[in-house]
């Protein structure tokens, strides 16, 4: 199993690109405007799809749909060989597949 001095040797520059764009509040019909800043290194322009994401009940997450194929591989690549391979296949399986249910996800 990869160590975690391993893992973030490896991923020191995907770790160093994380950053905090600032807040934002949910209006009263439950939009959000995600910071211009954010927007700009993200690329993100009027019209593209994101696919929000949930973590732990607490933490939301924003991705380009396009965007998740090529997240899903990396972390497949991560994980293979390991002891989880299996079971992060099988989430990744389950978020496909609820996203071609949901109408015009992919």
């Amino acid at each position: 199993m990869k160590t975690s001095k391993t893992f973030l040797g490896r991923h020191k520059k995907m770790l160093e690109r994380d950053k905090v764009y600032g807040t934002t509040t949910i209006g009263t019909r439950g939009q959000v405007v995600i910071p211009a800043k954010a927007r700009h290194d993200l690329q993100l322009k009027p019209g593209d799809r994101l696919i929000v994401l949930g973590k732990f009940g607490k933490a939301l997450g924003l991705m380009k749909t396009e965007e998740l194929g090529e997240f899903a591989a990396m972390i497949m690549d991560h994980v293979a060989g390991s002891p989880v391979e299996s079971l992060v296949k099988k989430q990744i399986n389950k978020l496909f597949g609820k996203l071609k249910k949901q109408k015009g996800s992919l």
